[in-house]
């Protein structure tokens, strides 16, 4: 049986590596008040307690990379079944609401501030921050911890969504299984985000597609991250290339792990094929990376599937941690790239368009 080379170092680097600096964070902290406590004085359009809640990657703690924009609910008073108030106009008064919200903070000129609409949100941007907010009104009748209804992309009704009950899974899983699920839901979208620069799939669908396989087959923390990353772009390939063959028009129903209707409805047949193909591609390589000979040739596979955040040496990394348990100690052996022995899963390949 071959051995495996988990290189743990080298993951715990590239974690590291795709964590958003510490001015994005700062922007994201210090923009979401700023307009939450403008909308809370309005007279005009009104907001109920709590008025406002983060939502999406960064209050889910999955951001990766160069974060520029946050999702943002705002509270608002309606009945979903009958559409009261009409979603897009809801919408129109939102946007309406903060054209003086440039002002308001000080922002002088156009050239400085951006407030615009968008498919189920108003889009407001700081351009000294360079930074973006997403306002998605919603109706929330028993507040953000229970199931709340935002406005549907036809804007015609309000829609089911429970995005804290997302975070309240994700949570409850990352925390029961030494939070590694957190960790491998990184990975995936830093994949997604290295190797997809069109027709990428939404983050929640990623993420989703990964709470959903758990929830279907467990969680093995014992493996490494590499071992795991392997294991989530196998099974999710083989559980969707089926439909390659079932229909000219088939993608897949990806179902909310909290609500369970299908999220991924608009997906387009030609941005599945090529999500299809890039799972193929990263089963195949992190099989061999698994199975590499050396950990040299083991980082040059990740490298080639995670881009140059994943370090070709940690070596000072290593000797920092070696100091941390042998005081004076030169090198701690197996840290990085201990073998492992694992049975390999046959390989088939995707030839589609």
């Amino acid at each position: 049986m071959p051995t495996i080379l988990p290189l743990t170092t080298h993951f715990d680097e590239l974690l590291k590596a795709t964590k958003p600096p510490e001015d994005r964070i700062r922007a994201a902290q210090e923009c979401h008040p700023l307009v939450r406590d403008y909308l809370e004085g309005l007279g005009t359009f009104k907001t109920l307690t709590p008025h406002s809640r983060l939502v999406g990657s960064y209050a889910q703690k999955l951001s990766v990379g160069d974060v520029k924009d946050v999702d943002i609910l705002v509270r608002v008073a309606g009945d979903p079944a009958e559409n009261d108030p009409n979603a897009k106009q809801l919408l129109r008064d939102l946007r309406l609401a903060l054209e003086d919200l440039p002002s308001h903070l000080g922002y002088q000129g156009s050239a400085q501030f951006d407030v615009n609409g968008a498919r189920r949100s108003v889009h407001v941007y700081f351009k000294d921050k360079d930074f973006h907010l997403d306002l998605v009104p919603c109706i929330a009748p028993n507040g953000f911890d229970s199931p709340i209804f935002v406005p549907d992309k036809g804007f015609e009704k309000w829609i089911a969504s429970h995005p804290v009950g997302y975070i309240h899974k994700l949570n409850e899983l990352n925390n029961a299984h030494r939070k590694k699920v957190k960790k491998l839901a990184k990975l995936f979208k830093h994949y997604v985000r290295e190797n997809m620069t069109y027709m990428r799939p939404k983050s929640y669908w990623l993420g989703s597609m990964l709470l959903n396989l758990i929830d279907a087959q467990g969680f093995d923390d014992g493996l490494s991250l590499g071992e795991l990353f392997y294991w989530l772009v196998d099974e999710l390939y083989k559980q969707y290339d089926h439909l390659l063959w079932t229909s000219p028009e088939a993608t897949p129903n990806i179902p909310d792990p909290v609500l369970g209707h299908n999220v991924s409805h608009s997906w387009s047949r030609n941005d599945f094929e090529s999500f299809l193909r890039h799972l193929d591609d990263a089963r195949g390589r992190a099989y061999k990376a698994l199975n590499a000979a050396t950990s040299e040739e083991a980082v040059r596979h990740w490298r080639i599937l995670f881009g140059n955040n994943f370090p070709e040496s940690v070596e000072e990394e290593a000797q920092r941690l070696a100091s941390l348990f042998a005081p004076g100690a030169a090198i701690v052996t197996g840290l990085t790239s201990a073998p492992r022995i694992a049975t390999p899963v046959p390989m088939t390949r995707f030839h589609g368009d």
